[in-house]
This record gives C-alpha cells, sequence and structure tokens, in this order.
C-alpha cells in the first residue's frame, strides 16, 4: 500500500475574539458598558478602571431601596438563620440576573462543532434582540461577516446558516427565530420529536404556524376547517396547543429596571447649524496600568511573564476597542445630525426621511453595525433625550413630488387631534382629507395606524 501527503487548502470561520469583543461593546449602553468594564478590571490587574460618578451615584440610589429590606425577626426574638439564607440568595439574585445571552453562551460551550462553528453560533447569538429572534435576515448576517473572515459570500451563506440550524436547537425554544410562524413552529417540532402525545393536533398545529397563522389572529376557524379538512374541534385543539407556546422566547429573562439615561452624545447649535460632540460626562475613565506591568515584568518569574503578556495583549484589546466604540457612536450621530438639521430647529414636524443604509454608506459600514449603533445610544440637544433610532422613519410622498417622514406626519396628526374640539372632536377620515390639503395623501387606515401608534383613542372615545 502506497503512502503519500496531500496538501489541502481550506477555509476557515475565524471569528477573533477582538472582533467578538468590537461587535459586544457596540451593542452596549452606557450603564451596561460600566457594568462590563467594572468586571473585566476585576480579572485582569494591568486594567486602570475608575466608575463613572454619575452611573455610580444612579446606581446607589436605586441600590438603596435594596439594601434596608424589611428583617422578619422569630417568635424567639433572634433572627431566623434560614432568613439569613433567603436574603443572601435575593441579594445574589438582584445583583445579577442571568441575560438570555448568557444563558446561551452556557449552552454554546458545550456544543461539539468545530471551534470555528461554536464562535459563529456565538456571534448569531449576539445578534438576537430581547425577545430571543434575529432580526436580521441570515444573508445580511452573513454579507457582513463574509468580509472578516475572508470566505466567499456563498461559503459565509452556507456556514451561517449551519450556525443559524445550531443556534435554534438551544434553549429557549424557539430561539434565533426570524419571526413568530418560525419560534413557534420551532417549538412544534421539538415536541413532536419527543413525544408521541396528541401528534395529530400537534401536526395541524405546525401546518397552521407555518402557513396559516394569520388565519388565527383574526379568528377565522371556517377557512382553517375548509383548508385541513379538519372538524371544528381538532382545528380548536390544534390552536389551543399554539396559544399553549411561548411567543417571545426570551421572556424570562426580561427585567423591569429603572432607566436613568446618560447621553452618548449633545447636540448644540454653532453658528447657525446644530453640530455635535461627544459628551465627555459619558465617556469610560479605562487605561493601563504601566506600573503594574513594570513591576511584574521585573520579578524575573518566566511564567508570571508569559502570563502577563496575555494580560496585557487583552487589556489592549479592549483599550482599543472602547476607542473604536466611541469614534463610532460620534461618527454615526454627526451624519444623522447633518441630515436633521430641521428637526432640532423646529421638533417632529422637520424630520426628514431616513434608512439605516443611508447613514451606512455615508460612514462606510454595513447597515447591521448601524443598526447596533442605533441602539441604546442617546443624544442630548435642548429638545430632550432621544434614541439614535428615534431619527429613522419611512418616506410618504407630497403632491409637490417631494417626500415628509411618517414622523412628521405623525406630529401633524398629534397637532391636528390637539386643537379638535372636545364636544366634536376629528374622525380619521377628516384628518386624511386635513392632510390632502397640505399635500400630503395619506390613507385613512394610515392616519388610523399612526393615531394608534401615538396612543391616541379613536373618535367616539375621545368625545366628551
Amino acid at each position: 500500500m502506497a503512502i503519500s501527503l496531500h496538501a489541502r487548502v481550506s477555509q476557515q470561520v475565524a471569528l477573533t475574539p477582538q472582533l467578538q469583543q468590537s461587535i459586544r461593546l457596540l451593542q452596549l449602553s452606557n450603564t451596561e458598558l460600566e457594568q462590563e468594564l467594572a468586571k473585566v478590571a476585576e480579572e485582569n490587574p494591568l486594567l486602570e478602571f475608575e466608575p463613572n460618578p454619575e452611573i455610580e451615584s444612579n446606581h446607589s440610589q436605586i441600590q438603596a431601596g435594596l439594601d434596608s429590606p424589611q428583617i422578619t425577626w422569630s417568635g424567639g426574638g433572634q433572627q431566623s438563620g434560614e432568613d439569613d439564607e433567603d436574603w443572601t440568595e435575593q441579594y445574589e439574585r438582584l445583583a445579577h440576573q442571568q441575560t438570555l445571552l448568557e444563558y446561551l453562551q452556557e449552552q454554546i460551550h458545550l456544543l461539539k462543532v468545530e471551534p470555528e462553528e461554536q464562535s459563529l453560533v456565538a456571534y448569531l447569538a449576539g445578534c438576537l434582540d430581547d425577545r430571543g429572534y434575529l432580526p436580521e435576515s441570515i444573508e445580511s448576517i452573513s454579507q457582513e461577516i463574509s468580509l472578516e473572515i475572508g470566505a466567499t459570500a456563498e461559503q459565509a451563506l452556507l456556514r451561517a446558516s449551519r450556525a443559524l440550524d445550531q443556534l435554534q436547537q438551544l434553549d429557549p425554544p424557539g430561539v434565533g427565530a426570524k419571526d413568530l410562524s418560525q419560534c413557534l413552529s420551532l417549538q412544534i417540532e421539538r415536541i413532536l420529536q419527543g413525544t408521541a402525545l396528541h401528534q395529530e393536533a400537534w401536526e395541524l398545529a405546525l401546518a397552521i404556524a407555518k402557513d396559516h397563522l394569520h388565519k388565527v389572529g383574526t379568528r377565522d376557524w371556517l377557512k382553517l376547517k375548509q383548508t385541513f379538512h379538519k372538524t371544528e374541534a381538532e382545528v380548536s385543539k390544534a390552536v389551543a396547543c399554539l396559544r399553549s407556546l411561548q411567543h417571545n422566547p426570551g421572556a424570562e429573562f426580561e427585567r423591569e429596571v429603572d432607566q436613568w439615561i446618560l447621553p452618548d452624545v449633545v447636540v448644540k447649535q454653532s453658528q447657525g447649524q446644530w453640530v455635535v460632540n461627544a459628551n465627555q460626562n459619558a465617556r469610560p475613565k479605562l487605561s493601563l496600568n504601566n506600573e503594574y506591568a513594570r513591576i511584574l515584568k521585573e520579578s524575573g518569574n518566566d511564567e508570571a511573564t508569559g502570563a502577563l503578556k496575555q494580560k496585557m495583549l487583552e487589556a489592549s484589546w479592549l483599550v482599543k476597542n472602547i476607542i473604536q466604540r466611541e469614534e463610532t457612536i460620534l461618527k454615526v450621530a454627526k451624519e444623522i445630525v447633518a441630515r436633521q438639521q430641521k428637526f432640532f430647529a423646529i421638533g417632529a414636524l422637520g424630520m426628514r426621511p431616513l434608512v439605516l443604509r443611508e447613514i451606512a454608506e455615508a460612514v462606510g459600514m454595513h447597515e447591521s453595525t448601524i443598526s447596533r449603533v442605533t441602539t441604546q445610544k442617546y443624544l442630548s440637544c435642548p429638545l430632550g433625550i432621544f434614541e439614535f433610532k428615534y431619527f429613522f422613519s419611512s418616506q410618504l410622498g407630497s403632491e409637490q413630488g417631494g417626500s415628509v417622514s411618517s414622523t412628521a406626519i405623525q406630529a401633524l396628526i398629534k397637532q391636528i387631534i390637539a386643537e379638535e374640539s372636545n364636544k366634536k372632536p376629528i374622525s380619521d377620515s377628516s384628518i386624511a382629507s386635513l392632510l390632502a390639503s397640505q399635500g400630503y395623501v395619506i390613507a385613512r387606515r394610515t392616519v388610523a395606524k399612526y393615531r394608534e401608534a401615538l396612543r391616541i383613542p379613536a373618535v367616539h372615545l375621545r368625545k366628551h
């Protein structure tokens, strides 16, 4: 038997730790970033981190109510040891409640796949929203990572799709779905694999979830019976199965917290223009402890020196990624402010149509990156504090051939209703007519949709 050697070249997905860290930091709000840096600084002696006094002060106020609990005393006049243990457990839960991402990361580390694929699954987990859904298309994500891993578009899509399959097998069931239909389908498929109980009902529920979920929303039971040739009892049983499922896989990880916002940037008027500057109070005070590094280096311990180099490398990555995060946020904020000058002058009525793609092209970044930058990032201006996402809205046409943002139309609707008579409130149709007289041709149902988005009651409920 002949033995021969063959060289083979293959591409591997390699999302570097630096890249993963950069993406994670970009998604964090200022408060979350503060917590992340404090945690990292505890683990790395080469990092010097000084907590932001404004955030610390806010945390202290929130924590004050947690640090002075009502103590329950036993009948014997001494505090119960069992109560002590209960309070300790409560403090631990209050100090840190596991997030959906952390829960998924624990499972991802146990996946029996190649490290490169494990890394990609972790990347997709970081792209999930609070519900546990994947709002970006897998095609968009694969396009983004193909540049980073040096793979072709086809290779990146194949590997991203495979990683998504892995993610969707994790708990909670339904995680990684693109929409409610897929979320329910993933849960049902897992149920069908694990039990034979009510098999027919679950199979019908799966068929409904995949292609006919809208009929459940409209309670069109007759159409469902006709489509699947089933009795009313069989359809009812399948719908009951659907309603027993979790529509929001991330629900158990949601928590209500006191929201306190420290703006990332500040917008002020200068020489007739609205300009944006970084908020110096929001800048993390993070630096390298060179003195401590020098002392360790002079110790002469080779093992310590090796560990030191790794800690120094990790610290340098973090500092660079923090700087890059600040630069990216400021760059995106400047582009938004440049396009929304009229908003800062007159408010929502001056909002112009704007989409993520427009900013992405201007700064030379991917749309998904812009989406991360505009989430939980805030700007302060004379009109108040606004999330970056607020400045993005769809475009509506006008009779003059121009365009107006949906935000501006909502502001007009709000203004019209604010000026109406309590005894004779104006209907959605009349609002549509008034807007048309101003050159904005908007359908009545669109007016109703915007009115509901503004949480303004229907005409018959506004009459006094």
